[in-house]
């Protein structure tokens, strides 16, 4: 099964079950707040369990670009398509919590030469972030040429009244990537006596 169908599945699944959820709620025979504040812990439950049920299994981790210590965000992405010259390529991104302790992530994506970034440059802020629930955010991008070009998601961070940004870098690569360089002619040797 091709990577984008399957992780097209999943989010349907996952939306089908938020609306049987939400359905199920509003059919119970009690009164309206009564419904609401029983549906919460479920939903809490729930969302506790996205990760295993909705990142695809085919989603790798970015590159953090350095810092100290343990970073506050894992970032996991996925290409839907191979990417080809002037083909759109949709990319799928999960930005993973690792912390139950952060009030807030928000961020930007940035493409280098070769890249052009066609929707999903702004990551909407987050408040209050479950720790191992996942962010998800998708990014089109326009490949110019063939090579191997870089997405960074550019990630800021606030936690217990300070901020900080990470970087993560995402390789695309494009068409048959580097073109092949030719041999170097081995070097003569003198043949003077």
């Amino acid at each position: 099964m091709r990577p984008f169908a399957r992780s097209r599945r999943l989010r349907c699944s996952a939306a089908a079950l938020g609306a049987v959820a939400i359905l199920g709620a509003c059919s119970s025979g009690e009164t309206p707040g009564a419904a609401a504040s029983a549906a919460r812990p479920s939903q809490a439950a729930q969302r506790k369990s996205l990760p295993s049920n909705v990142l695809s299994p085919d989603m790798v981790s970015a590159v953090s670009a350095g810092g100290t210590g343990a970073p506050a965000v894992q970032v996991k992405f996925e290409l839907r398509q191979r990417p080809g010259v002037a083909q759109p390529v949709d990319i799928d991104l999960a930005i993973v919590p690792a912390s139950g302790a952060l009030d807030r992530v928000s961020g930007k994506v940035e493409v280098g030469d070769g890249l052009e970034l066609v929707a999903g440059g702004e990551i909407p802020p987050t408040e209050r972030p479950v720790e191992g629930v996942p962010i998800l955010h998708s990014i089109k991008v326009l490949p110019k040429k063939d090579g191997i070009f870089t997405v960074s998601a550019v990630l800021g961070v606030d936690a217990a009244g300070e901020s900080s940004s990470q970087t993560f870098s995402i390789p695309v690569i494009v068409g048959a990537g580097l073109p092949e360089q030719p041999a170097k002619p081995a070097a003569k040797r003198s043949t003077a006596r």
